[in-house]
């Protein structure tokens, strides 16, 4: 069970977001989505302990760490000096993995001889994509995931979601609605400071929700 509780996120003065209350008690693919700088993104770092609130967050009564949440930012970072494989690597040594509890194939088929810094963006994403689909996580934050990758990437991509979801849960945020219309179970809107839950069969109202 997810449980993120966020009584207050301020930035100096600034209040981010206030009184957020959201439990996921069940796996699945759930959405996230809001006009840009409403704290998408910074809901996500506030419940992986990446930004200072108020409140806690847990799974399963337990605090949540890097070590036990899979996490992808919009713009995740690589190193340019490394190849795909050398990254893979890099990343499975910091989850300290070995190769007994790696999943056996990447997602997305990357050569592996050239620098990631000779990669497109969608490229880069990816790599890093792949490093994080190493091993097997009950939840998996995913902050816009499909900007830059190509049709048929997104495609192999949300197919795989879909598949990891009947175990484990998926918290996207995006702003390709139809892909969350599609697969979520529930969408949640951050406005105003605060989040709003909406139902499958309420998912007609979110748009006009947001833009009000």
């Amino acid at each position: 069970m997810l449980i993120i509780n966020i009584l207050e996120k301020k930035y100096f003065s600034q209040v981010v977001l206030e009184k957020i209350n959201l439990k996921i008690d069940a796996p699945g693919i759930y959405g996230l989505v809001g006009k840009n700088g409403q704290g998408k993104t910074t809901l996500f770092k506030c419940v992986l302990g990446l930004e200072n609130y108020k409140g806690e967050s847990n799974i399963n009564d337990s605090k949540i760490g890097l070590q036990n949440i899979a996490w992808c930012p919009a713009e995740p970072p690589v190193y340019g000096e490394l190849t795909a494989k050398e990254f893979y690597e890099f990343y499975s040594n910091l989850l300290e993995l070995d190769d007994a509890n790696k999943t056996p194939n990447p997602l997305f088929d990357i050569p592996d001889d050239k620098l990631i810094r000779e990669f497109s963006t969608g490229m880069k994403k990816k790599v890093y994509l792949n490093s994080i689909f190493q091993k097997e996580y009950p939840i998996y934050f995913l902050d816009e995931p499909f900007n830059g990758l190509d049709l048929e990437a997104n495609y192999v991509l949300i197919q795989y979601l879909i598949q990891k979801s009947t175990d484990s849960i998926i918290f996207i945020s995006s702003h390709i609605m139809d892909i969350l219309y599609n697969n979520c179970e529930r969408i949640f809107v951050i406005n105003n400071k605060g989040i709003i839950e909406f139902e499958k069969e309420n998912y007609h109202k979110i748009q006009k929700r947001i833009f009000e």
